[in-house]
């Protein structure tokens, strides 16, 4: 173990002056820390990340730089995530980012340790900068300088431990005890929150973004699908049109999902205490119910701990449940299980992808995009999709697990992206039509479908859909047809396990009202869940996965707790004893109805291209 009396560790995240890099906090949990990103969408970032250290005494330090080669999972060509260290101005002779990992002297796709030269360091005060070649998403997480010989290992458990003994690990700072904890802050988590304090709970809302809105931010601009106000109860879903956006469609411009609108509605409820920026990490429990969760900041990676009464899980690929224990699923079950239709014969680890939002502008003025991009996805003229913008159907990670590779998924969105744009400007038979186009957007947020699913007391399937089976327990409804997304067959033949384009296959619904036994944790006593992470299998998740649905749900939800806070109950005696409490409470609704109306719907029949918020 190296020693860390004889070493110091610079998070690249702590550093004074982040300059043009972006704050990267998606992959916490699978990489075990938040990071920087050269997102320049092909320009090399201008201004460097910049902040000084404190040697200890005089000495040689080595030089390790915690780094990735973002695209080394599709090519073995140079990867343009590629960046230099500069220590006191001089700028390292490595090129970082290449994936070399000083430990085993390979190549790899995965984060590791890349060796640097060695310095003579006086004591005192020195500067690190953070230098982009590229402008192609390269990454830094940490620098690491060390006067021990051994080498830093590059597994998770290694990095944690190194960490922690350079470092130290602060004990997080108490925020409180509160009646109702949300961690996520999508369109689920923040109707949720706002339906939980409107009914008098003192909420926290925690959400490891610093914009909320989810996949209808405009970080990943997706658009509200599904309908509201509908039977059985018609008051539900007013929330909605207090913060979702006036306008419909994919990959537009972030004016498009007025993120001031869910901000202002959310900090203007005096009973929630936002958390921004920060992602869950653990959760405490005791006599089997969550006491409390820690949290960790994606910028100065400060720790808080907030316990509270009941909690809901709203983070779409359920951290929080799998953190307590909570039963959890994923992918796609057998036919035989739950007698569904359109399940396939055999249980397998399939989910439908992440989409990643990018789009194209025409000016008046020409440009450049970079042509020798060897390391990027091989397209010709019948593969290549010539299009402005993404859409529902670029979607990645079919074969990919979309939890522990989610980083993978993300980043092959992006290489998508790339490729393709420079492929239309510099090779496409047309490409005289694509002179003055700008490569104007692209996401680095992955916009998720589907993963993990919590297992509740019920599980709703493909017969209740089909067969409108009644439920005692029935709340929000469900509008959105059974929509299943499959990789595209000619796409799938040519890109082998890394398929990007898919198709829809849509199998007609009445609406449905969701059992409330689909919202709480059949494992957690105090554990609700509201989105794309509820009770259901896959097949019916085709259903219940957009938006406007899943925003419902937490309304739902906001106003079960209270009923828990209220009776001093937990989730599961609402369905037994007091469950007219909650109907009470749904046939009046949360949201304000003295607001112009402004959700209008979008729904295609037809099936392939189409349907923008699919």
């Amino acid at each position: 173990m190296i020693d860390h009396s004889n070493s110091l560790m610079l998070l690249a995240t702590r550093f004074k002056d982040l300059g043009d890099w972006t704050v990267e906090q998606q992959f916490v949990i699978q990489m075990g820390s938040s990071y920087l990103m050269a997102h320049g969408i092909g320009t090399p970032l201008e201004r460097d990340a910049r902040t000084t250290f404190e040697v200890p005494e005089d000495g040689n330090y080595t030089l390790y730089v915690r780094t990735k080669n973002w695209t080394r999972w599709w090519s073995e060509a140079q990867t343009p995530g590629r960046f230099q260290v500069l220590l006191d101005g001089k700028a390292d002779e490595e090129s970082f980012g290449t994936g070399l990992s000083a430990s085993t002297g390979q190549i790899t796709p995965h984060w590791c340790w890349q060796r640097g030269g060695t310095y003579f360091f006086r004591k005192g005060t020195h500067e690190a900068a953070l230098h982009d070649l590229t402008g192609f998403d390269g990454r830094c997480d940490a620098l690491l300088l060390t006067r021990d010989d051994e080498v830093p290992g590059d597994t998770l458990e290694q990095y944690r431990s190194l960490r922690r003994a350079v470092l130290g690990e602060e004990k997080p700072v108490d925020k409180g005890h509160f009646d109702f904890v949300v961690v996520g802050g999508g369109i689920s988590g923040i109707c949720a929150a706002l339906a939980s304090a409107r009914r008098g709970l003192k909420v926290a809302l925690i959400q490891d973004r610093y914009i909320l809105g989810g996949n209808n931010s405009s970080e990943v601009r997706v658009g509200l699908g599904g309908r509201i106000n509908v039977d059985p109860y018609p008051s539900l879903g007013y929330l909605i049109n207090e913060i979702g956006p006036e306008h419909i469609g994919n990959a537009r411009g972030a004016h498009h999902y007025m993120d001031w609108k869910k901000m202002d509605v959310v900090k203007a409820e005096k009973n929630i205490s936002l958390f921004l920026g920060y992602t869950v990490t653990d959760a405490r429990m005791e006599e089997g119910k969550i006491a409390s969760v820690t949290a960790v900041e994606a910028t100065t990676q400060e720790r808080i701990c907030l316990s509270g009464y009941t909690f809901a899980d709203c983070t779409g690929d359920a951290y929080l449940a799998v953190m307590a224990g909570a039963e959890t699923r994923m992918g796609r079950e057998a036919r035989s299980e739950y007698n569904e239709k359109i399940a396939p014969e055999k249980a397998d680890g399939y989910t439908m992808g992440a989409s990643l939002q990018w789009y194209c502008e025409d000016w008046n003025t020409p440009c450049d995009f970079p042509d020798a991009i060897d390391w990027g996805l091989s397209l010709d003229e019948i593969t290549v999709e010539p299009v402005h913008r993404a859409n529902w159907y670029w979607e990645v990670g079919m074969d990919d697990d979309q939890v522990e590779d989610a980083e993978k998924v993300r980043d092959y969105g992006m290489y998508v992206a790339y490729s393709t744009f420079s492929y239309c400007k510099n090779r496409y038979s047309a490409k005289e039509d694509w002179l003055c186009t700008h490569l104007v957007w692209v996401s680095h947020v992955a916009g998720k479908r589907e993963s993990r699913r919590i297992i509740g007391d019920y599980v709703m399937t493909e017969n209740d859909l089909i067969r409108h089976i009644p439920h005692e327990d029935a709340t929000c409804t469900t509008t959105w047809r059974i929509d299943q997304h499959y990789p595209m067959d000619e796409n799938a033949e040519r890109y082998p396990g890394a398929t990007w384009i898919s198709v829809g296959r849509l199998t007609p619904i009445d609406p449905y009202p969701i059992p409330y036994r689909c919202f709480y944790s059949k494992d957690v006593p105090n554990l609700f869940m509201a989105g794309r992470d509820i009770s259901v299998t896959h097949v019916a998740f085709g259903s219940i996965r957009v938006m406007r649905t899943c925003g419902m749900m937490g309304e739902v939800v906001g106003m079960a707790a209270s009923v828990c806070s209220k009776r001093g109950v937990l989730p599961r005696d609402i369905y037994t004893d007091y469950f007219e409490d909650l109907k009470a409470l749904m046939r009046k609704g949360t949201g304000r109805t003295d607001l112009p109306y402004t959700q209008f719907y979008h729904q295609v029949d037809r099936v392939g291209h189409q349907a923008e918020d699919r």
